[in-house]
């Protein structure tokens, strides 16, 4: 009977190492799961609220004081384009840049790389400054987007 005893002891505790672990491995799936479905919330997110930050930009005239207040508000984002066009060249602010070219009401850009040399913005409303912005000038906003999807990735100033 003492061998009985033991075989039907060892017996339980697999089974019941049996279950834990299934337990572990279910948990463990769910969990991966809840993160995936996670990440693709925070990216829906994201994209929704930038495209909400942007929307004021999209397609309007503003005035040079509003794009100084965009420049300086965005220009230290990692993520965002932006330029002023003034006769076909282009000024660049912030910390990434693009080969950009007019889309209809917006622009587009085939793909991003880091600006090694952004414009200071120091002297942007400083009349004896180079990159002078003049308050009262009206300039065209238009949204940069990422070729073949509606991701927008920042904002060109087209001066009138």
């Amino acid at each position: 009977m003492d061998n009985a005893q033991k075989a039907i002891m060892v017996g339980v505790g697999l089974f019941i190492t049996i279950i834990i672990i299934a337990a572990v491995m279910l948990i463990t799936g769910m969990g991966q799961e809840l993160i995936t479905g996670g990440q693709t919330q925070v990216s829906n997110i994201s994209e929704s609220l930038q495209a909400q930050l942007t929307s004021d930009f999209d397609n309007s005239t503003i005035t040079g004081a509003q794009v100084i207040s965009a420049i300086k508000r965005y220009y230290q984002d990692e993520n965002m384009i932006l330029a002023i066009k003034s006769s076909n060249t282009y000024t660049h602010y912030g910390k990434i840049t693009g080969t950009l070219s007019a889309n209809g009401s917006y622009y587009e850009v085939p793909s991003v790389s880091t600006n090694s040399s952004p414009a200071s913005i120091g002297g942007l409303s400083s009349p004896t400054d180079a990159s002078y912005i003049p308050s009262t000038r009206k300039y065209s906003a238009n949204l940069v987007k990422v070729k073949g999807t509606d991701n927008v990735i920042g904002i060109v100033f087209e001066a009138k």
